[in-house]
């Protein structure tokens, strides 16, 4: 492999394997949860949970509608009967609070709460289970690590479960704090209402089945599809509950697929308990809320106000009811509207993959747009695919990919952008003293193209030799000041026209110039160019004889201009210390034989057969004669063309 193949190969490694690292450390995650939220607010905002899920709020109003009956918050125990009483009247299928009763407050209104939760039979309380250090101050909670009393793990772990989760040693459940012993004797559920936010402090996923000491216990989403016949599988990658199975990660936690608060239109406590009121004075009629509302319906009961310490921060907002974490769950399983987690192999494939086809193409296309726009094109379309996936519940990353191919795609062009420069350079100096801009600006253009060519190549070109006529007499009578003089004028003229005609200027040897024509850029019409050049040379000789005639050269300047077509070797040719680009070959030995010849033929121009070939239909031409030249044994037909002074 060349060296050019090797860098883009080991580019696109490095930017893999920085990725990877960054990736093992996290350092993804915060800019891959802002891309989540992003993606839940943009697509999440207006999905509806299902009707038959209802939400009941403590809301700042309802604080200040009962403040005069409950007091401040906590409100008495008995209250919660009340709101039993008022869901069984509805007909509720299950309620479930999300609001812990871990400690004893009077005894009165817990047993209350209590025999209302026995009477109707359908009520789920929440407990805690936690990883913690041990916190003897704690109210309601036990000591590091004691075990859950046997009948509390008897009647609410999941019972027909299947697999389990590997908890990794010192990460083990230490802690738990469950309902105060009179509620969880008698309620039909007890579930986990803990959720544990992420490292931005939001929340998003959750364990659905938390570990105790080898016992298994729902989160209170997921309560009321657990029962005592429920078919649990908990394995790597997914937990089934009956019909339906819950995706979870690596880390065996499942995203919840959020709705926004103002779809799940939750009850306020407030018009509930006003409801009730009016019900219990014999008035059923223009009621806040109707128990009617409940009827087979699976209620939540949480909280929003400021004081009750239970407002989070979601994907779809801040300051939102921790219940509504549950009564997602629970619509997520109802609807069977689950989110896959991102699989970290397709992560890390995409990532490969961006990173080595960013930079292949940047290092082999040949267009520039096309090495600009690509990567563009890239991420544009992972970024499609990333939000199609999500409409679809599935869950890729994107930022291992961003990172990889970005970070490949700018290693490449920083790479290209260097090496293309120095050798840019390389082939402007090469070619600037001898082709016009307009030449240079196409060599540049293509600069690859003529790196390889001045290495050497066979090309068909056109190749001119002009010279001064009697430049030795001229030397030994004239000043050394004025020959230079002189020949500056000269030259300057002649090779004003070569480049004109867009030739390129080989060397100056003595009092003679050297050009051709068809390279470094090819053309068809080098042999037509050479000849005009020749012509307009020999009719510039009357300007520079009028201004060398002002500076006082006492001499005429006449030439002789020879030029031959034909296929030549052309490259940068020399020592290793100085090499000129230059053709060499038969071709440029008959031109300069036929420069020769002029002043014996008396014509200032002629040119070969092969010259003749290519403009016979373009410029109109003399044959002069057939020639035998010096290094040649096969004679030649040699033309002229209308021309000015010079001979």
């Amino acid at each position: 492999m060349n060296k050019k193949t090797v860098i883009s190969i080991l580019i696109p490694a490095l930017a893999f394997a920085v990725t990877l690292s960054c990736y093992s450390l996290g350092v993804f995650e915060k800019p891959e949860f802002l891309l989540y939220d992003a993606k839940a607010k943009l697509f999440r905002s207006d999905k509806m949970p299902p009707i038959t899920i209802k939400t009941i709020l403590v809301d700042e109003a309802s604080l200040k509608a009962l403040e005069d009956v409950a007091g401040r918050w906590p409100w008495p125990r008995a209250i919660w009967a009340d709101l039993l009483e008022f869901l069984s009247l509805g007909g509720a299928k299950a309620v479930l609070f999300d609001v812990l009763f871990t400690e004893r407050y009077d005894e009165k209104n817990d047993r209350a709460l209590a025999a209302a939760t026995r009477t109707s039979r359908n009520v789920y309380h929440s407990m805690m289970i936690t990883r913690a250090e041990p916190d003897p101050g704690k109210k309601g909670a036990v000591g590091f690590g004691k075990p859950l009393p046997p009948d509390f793990a008897s009647r609410f772990a999941v019972k027909k479960l299947t697999g389990g989760a590997a908890v990794k040693p010192g990460r083990e459940n230490n802690e738990y704090a469950l309902p105060i012993g009179p509620l969880h004797t008698v309620s039909k559920g007890v579930a986990v209402v803990e959720f544990p936010p992420d490292s931005d402090g939001v929340l998003r996923r959750t364990k659905p089945l938390r570990e105790y000491q080898g016992k298994y216990f729902p989160v209170l989403g997921l309560a009321p599809f657990i029962g005592d016949t429920s078919a649990v599988v908990l394995r790597e990658g997914s937990l089934s509950i009956n019909d339906r199975t819950i995706p979870l990660d690596r880390d065996g936690n499942y995203f919840i697929n959020m709705y926004d608060v103002k779809n799940v239109a939750p009850f306020s406590m407030s018009g509930i308990f006003a409801s009730l009121q009016k019900i219990k004075q014999g008035e059923v009629e223009d009621l806040v809320v109707n128990p009617g509302e409940f009827k087979d319906a699976i209620v939540f009961v949480g909280s929003s106000a400021a004081a009750t310490h239970d407002v989070k921060t979601t994907p779809l907002g801040q300051n939102v009811p921790g219940v509504i974490f549950h009564v997602a769950l629970a619509s997520n399983y109802l609807l069977n509207d689950f989110l896959t987690p991102p699989d970290r192999r397709l992560t890390l494939f995409s990532a490969l993959l961006g990173a080595f086809l960013s930079s292949l193409v940047i290092f082999f296309s040949k267009r520039f747009f096309i090495r600009a726009a690509f990567p563009v094109l890239l991420l544009s379309v992972y970024a499609g695919l990333v939000l199609y996936a999500f409409t679809s519940n599935v869950l890729v990353e994107a930022v291992p990919f961003v990172f990889s191919t970005v970070s490949s795609s700018f290693l490449s062009f920083g790479y290209l952008t260097f090496t293309e420069g120095a050798e840019k350079r390389r082939v402007s100096h090469l070619f600037t003293q001898y082709v016009s801009k307009d030449v240079l600006n196409e060599v540049l253009h293509n600069y690859k193209e003529y790196v390889k060519s001045s290495a050497g190549q066979k090309v068909e070109l056109t190749v001119l030799f002009s010279d001064i006529r009697s430049f030795t007499t001229m030397s030994e009578t004239t000043p050394p000041e004025k020959i230079v003089e002189m020949l500056n004028v000269h030259f300057t003229a002649m090779a004003d026209i070569i480049l004109k005609h867009n030739g390129t200027i080989d060397k100056y040897i003595g009092d003679a110039i050297m050009a051709f024509w068809g390279a470094p850029v090819r053309t068809n019409n080098h042999a037509e160019q050479a000849v005009l050049a020749g012509i307009e040379m020999l009719e510039a000789l009357k300007e520079v004889n009028k201004t060398l005639s002002e500076r006082g050269f006492l001499h005429e300047v006449k030439i002789g201009v020879g030029i031959n077509t034909g296929v030549a070797t052309i490259g940068n040719i020399g020592s290793e210390l100085k090499k000129n680009y230059t053709v060499v070959g038969d071709t440029v030995n008959l031109a300069s034989r036929l420069e020769s010849i002029t002043k014996e033929h008396k014509t200032p121009l002629i040119f070969s057969e092969y010259t003749y070939e290519k403009i016979k239909d373009k410029i109109d031409c003399t044959l002069i004669g057939n020639v035998k030249v010096k290094g040649r044994e096969q004679a030649v037909s040699i033309y002229t063309a209308e021309h000015g002074t010079g001979s």
